[in-house]
């Protein structure tokens, strides 16, 4: 089911905004959720309307009731004043990608809303130099700066489907090493429904290889482009397979021939109704229920990929006069001079018995061959043993994944059984302060799978994790930028999930210097414990805190930076909201924003006490000043729901 508008249905969106609200006045502004924006809008033909914005999904007019809202947030305070009465003096898209933008004309200045639906995209209003005011919430990109007070750049673009030259697109085909519709998804801007009806269209194997393709083919397929992005025709319609709604378009594609369809008069209409649908028929389930199903999923996954790979090892085995054959041939080729391109453009058509089980071969030696029925891939560089250990080694690492989905699906049920169990209620009384545990002078946090996650608070903390409690057996994570804790997962010697792992590194990037600087995600790396060292190389110096890693490391790319407060068992505990909001009540995120700890703890004591009536027991359990212990370095906010 289609999660967020595409490229062609943002530029359809377009062209029906510029028709129904160009030269309408922007009313108020209120915000429903994290990502969504409601507008109100006067439009000159219609009157009243209300614009839907939600980032990195949707943009359209809506006929749904608003909810009430409290007091407007920073981002649709800033939207009143800035836009408020204003003239809307255009309505455009960037190149073919999915932004819009919507500019705002008021006492002779424009303004610019700008609306990314791409994954992970934001809001951002820009003053008329084009400089950010505000963002909906923040982002990091690499090489792209986005803080208030910079200049707003775009993302570099594709090349356009429209306007693309047919040079181009037979550079692009002739150079690929993949198959025409992944290089047509990944080299154009289209998403991988499009890439399909182009290849439909152009009657052209989507599954062949894009660098075969002949001049006339290669035509073809440019037309086809041509048709399918330069159409300008509306009939919206949200596509029906087996009475759920599938897909909703501004125009027909052929890839859904013979499905139902449902017509709109607009597409904002088309829009409105499929989404409403999605978020009603999505039920909710309870996070721990929904992880259990996933890890089941995932293991069921894992086993029926480990018999395959299994077969297909054994397949080898059985036929494997056939398959020596073949790499004979292309050995006897190779010894001659010619490339592997060269190799299959000869013996494609050439009739020789080995080449009928040949489907395609690409220029590193890579062939995919039928055997009774089964296709696999064979590696022309390595013997027939080696190409079915191969098989072999991936069947092992299914196992391996399986056997750890396993634990955490074990993991996840205790989890669940606590959860579930007959809290008791807690009568007003005399607190005794337990005695804390060791860990508890560090940052910490059990994972959602019972490891113990422990972080220097600064860097003489992070010199006492080293002396005294880091292992060789352990798990180590760090930034690779100054002012982050040294991070260590307790394996007690057990085989660590990869959701602790994932929840460790947003421990170490959201308590680290990244944090401070308003970043919204930052990267980090794993190592063995056995890594770390605090013997520097010959003629160096580390300073206080400062650690040697030795060897490879494990990088983890733009993690998300967040944390989450809450009370556990008469516990105040912190860190990754996967690992703390199943365990907690109550709970309170943050994210980096404006607040400074004191006035920060203070706001999140408030929101307790509104869940705790016993005032004495949630002093003594989450002060103010506890509660400061467990925030990052830095401005924060809370997040809003």
């Amino acid at each position: 089911m289609k999660k967020a508008m595409s490229n062609v249905d943002v530029a359809a969106m377009v062209d029906e905004l510029r028709s129904r609200i160009l030269g309408g006045f922007v009313g108020k502004a209120y915000q429903q959720s994290s990502d969504r924006i409601w507008l109100n809008v006067q439009s000159p033909a219609e009157g009243r309307l209300d614009l839907l914005l939600e980032a990195g999904k949707r943009v359209h007019v809506t006929c749904g009731s608003r909810p009430a809202s409290k007091t407007p947030p920073q981002f649709p305070t800033m939207l009143r004043s800035r836009l408020s009465g204003g003239r809307i003096a255009d309505v455009s898209q960037c190149d073919l990608d999915r932004v819009l933008e919507i500019a705002v004309e008021r006492s002779g200045e424009v303004n610019y809303l700008i609306v990314e639906l791409f994954p992970k995209g934001s809001m951002v209003l820009l003053d008329s130099s084009r400089k950010i005011l505000t963002m909906l919430r923040k982002m990091v990109f690499r090489g792209r700066k986005m803080a208030a007070g910079e200049v707003y750049l775009y993302h570099p673009g594709q090349l356009d489907p429209r306007t693309i030259r047919a040079e181009e697109l037979s550079s692009i085909l002739s150079s690929s090493g993949q198959d025409l519709v992944r290089t047509l998804v990944r080299s154009l801007n289209m998403g991988g429904i499009y890439g399909e009806e182009v290849c439909l269209r152009a009657e052209v194997d989507k599954s062949r290889l894009a660098a075969t393709l002949d001049a006339d083919e290669v035509g073809r397929v440019l037309r086809a482009l041509h048709e399918v992005f330069a159409e300008q025709t509306m009939d919206p319609h949200i596509v029906v397979r087996d009475g759920v709604p599938l897909d909703v378009l501004p125009r027909p594609l052929k890839v859904y021939g013979g499905l139902e369809r449902r017509s709109f008069p607009t597409f904002s209409e088309a829009l409105d109704s499929f989404f409403v649908e999605e978020a009603a028929e999505a039920p909710k389930v309870d996070p721990l229920e929904r992880r259990i199903k996933v890890q089941e999923k995932a293991i069921a996954g894992f086993e029926a990929q480990e018999k395959e790979l299994t077969a297909l090892g054994e397949l080898i085995y059985q036929s494997y006069g056939q398959i020596e054959q073949v790499l004979r041939v292309m050995e006897d080729a190779r010894s001659k001079g010619f490339s592997y391109n060269q190799i299959w453009e000869k013996i494609r058509s050439s009739g020789i018995p080995q080449a009928k089980m040949i489907r395609s071969l690409d220029g590193q030696g890579r062939m995919r061959i039928v055997l009774d029925g089964q296709e696999l891939e064979i590696d022309a560089r390595l013997t027939v043993p080696q190409n079915a250990q191969t098989y072999y080694e991936r069947a092992r690492e299914m196992k391996r994944k399986a056997a750890g989905a396993r634990t955490a699906l074990a993991a996840t049920v205790d989890l669940k059984a606590a959860k579930s169990a007959p809290k008791k209620t807690r009568a007003t009384r005399v607190f005794r302060r337990r005695k804390p545990k060791w860990y508890e002078r560090f940052r910490w946090f059990y994972s959602s799978d019972g490891f113990l996650v422990i972080g220097g608070r600064d860097a003489d903390g992070n010199e006492e994790i080293y002396a005294k409690y880091l292992e060789k057996r352990d798990l180590v994570l760090h930034t690779d930028a100054p002012g982050a804790p040294l991070t260590v997962i307790k394996t007690e010697g057990q085989a660590v999930p990869e959701s602790t792992v994932e929840e460790a590194a947003q421990f170490a990037v959201s308590y680290s210097s990244l944090w401070k600087a308003g970043m919204a995600a930052g990267d980090c790396y794993l190592v063995k414990g056995d890594q770390v060292s605090k013997t520097p190389e010959p003629g160096e110096f580390l300073r206080k805190g400062a650690f040697v890693i030795r060897g490879e490391r494990r990088y983890f790319r733009d993690v998300n930076v967040g944390v989450a407060i809450g009370i556990d068992d008469d516990v105040l505990i912190g860190g990754p909201a996967s690992a703390v909001k199943p365990r907690s009540d109550p709970v309170v995120e943050v994210l980096p924003g404006e607040f400074n700890a004191d006035d920060l703890a203070k706001r999140i004591y408030r929101q307790f006490s509104e869940k705790v009536e016993d005032r004495i027991y949630l002093k003594a359990v989450a002060s103010v000043d506890q509660i400061v212990q467990f925030l990052p370095p830095g401005g924060s906010d809370i997040q809003q729901r």
